[in-house]
């Protein structure tokens, strides 16, 4: 496929994904030709600790986990990918081996990013630089708030403040909300550093209390504030979280996200 393909069947991908919005469309035109896509099935791994990278992933439908893998085979599974989101952004631009290890979760699509193209366009659209910078704070954020998670929250706490960070709250009434896990317990547990026993555990300790409402991946809040009241979170903590959800979404991953297929 030539770049003029290439443009034709990925800009459309690229204006409708977060946070390529504020890039101009002479921009999203020259990143667009150097962009393909790719497929993956269930199971499929995409990156292995130690790969080269050339570019970097948007993914357009489904899910991706991101994990590090001991040479044991324990595994740890630092975060799931959602459609909007992008991966190895970092790896690529430092030009050093993949330190994670990526697998679909599910059957899913992506858009591969040329590095070179990013890297030319950065040097005629500062708006490219601004959104290269912004996705890879963001993911920064995101470690500093799981390390935090680990070290300093209690099971409980962790589980409440995944789903308070997860959840969608009802328009009709705002202190209820929903929320679908994006994958199974076993990953979404070892996301929060928990083996699927304590997760389990937990999550039908809260829902003993009345306080959630499971029904398999799909959780339903029926308080917010009683599920921050039992999580310990404080005010600066919700905040946080909060904000770091609000970056994510505005660089990211809206949950509305909808690649607009050509």
């Amino acid at each position: 496929m030539n770049h003029a393909d290439r443009e034709k069947t990925c800009l459309p991908l690229l204006e409708t994904a977060p946070g390529f919005a504020s890039v101009p469309a002479d921009g999203l035109r020259y990143l667009a030709a150097g962009c393909h896509q790719r497929t993956a099935t269930r199971g499929q791994v995409l990156c292995e600790r130690g790969q080269t990278l050339d570019g970097f992933h948007l993914l357009l439908r489904g899910r991706i986990k991101l994990s590090l893998l001991s040479a044991e085979g324990a595994e740890r599974v630092l975060d799931i990918v959602l459609p909007g989101r992008t991966f190895g952004e970092s790896a690529a631009f430092l030009g050093r081996p993949c330190a994670l290890h990526a697998e679909a979760l599910m059957d899913s699509r992506l858009m591969v990013v040329d590095l070179k193209r990013v890297r030319s366009a950065i040097e005629r659209w500062p708006e490219v630089a601004h959104l290269m910078l912004g996705l890879v704070a963001e993911r920064s954020q995101r470690l500093i708030a799981d390390l935090e998670a680990c070290c300093l929250h209690s099971a409980a706490q962790r589980v409440a403040a995944m789903l308070l960070r997860d959840a969608q709250s009802d328009e009709d009434a705002p202190d209820r909300a929903t929320l679908e896990l994006p994958a199974a317990k076993t990953v979404v547990a070892s996301s929060l550093n928990l083996s699927a026993e304590t997760f389990s555990r937990e999550l039908h300790g809260l829902a003993r209390r009345g306080l959630v409402e499971v029904e398999r991946r799909r959780i339903r809040i029926p308080s917010l504030e009683q599920l921050r009241r039992l999580g310990g979170l404080d005010g600066a903590e919700m905040d946080a979280q909060n904000a770091l959800a609000v970056d994510a979404d505005r660089m990211q991953a809206p949950r509305s996200f909808t690649p607009a297929y050509p």
